[in-house]
């Protein structure tokens, strides 16, 4: 099965044939699988390291949950031991990794991100293959997002779509 991340990122489509909501089912699942695999690597790494905080290297390999594997690789901190000054470099891979909704990526991102009290910064880039029941694309994604006690913003592309423009997000 398919799964897709919540968290907005930038891309472009090396398709040429992605609809905007082809786009957009991308992202969603792509921001729903990294967020997964990075939630199962740094758990499967908790029981072999101090109590938070602490920073971890992840080299983690784990099922997805339809069919397929995904490999997170890089360094995951937790500076206040709960998640809430916390920093990532990681490198995601997925291959045939299908989600319970049915959806497929195949790819590798780039994905980083830094929070404090005041908010948090995330970043993501790749290439990803995305296929659905009625879908098939490859997109490059380039995304960006800031989270502030008063704003949110988001930039970038997916499958060529700016995500503010021509996505709303």
């Amino acid at each position: 099965m398919r799964i897709w991340l919540s968290i907005l990122f930038v891309a472009a489509c090396t398709s040429g044939n992605a609809t905007k909501q082809d786009a957009s089912r991308l992202f969603v699942a792509t921001t729903t699988a990294v967020q997964a695999a990075q939630q199962k690597a740094v758990s499967s790494t908790q029981a072999q390291l101090a109590p938070a905080p602490a920073a971890r290297n992840l080299d983690y390999i784990g099922p997805c949950d339809g069919e397929g594997s995904f490999e997170i690789k890089g360094v995951y901190d937790d500076a206040s031991g709960n998640g809430a000054a916390a920093a990532f470099d990681l490198q995601a891979n997925f291959n045939n990794c299908v989600s319970l909704t049915h959806t497929a990526l195949d790819g590798n991102l780039h994905w980083s991100s830094t929070s404090d009290a005041n908010g948090f910064t995330a970043s993501m880039s790749g290439s990803i293959a995305f296929s659905d029941q009625t879908t098939s694309a490859t997109c490059d994604l380039d995304l960006h997002m800031a989270v502030s006690s008063s704003s949110i913003s988001y930039s970038g592309t997916v499958c060529g779509y700016d995500v503010n423009t021509d996505l709303g997000i």
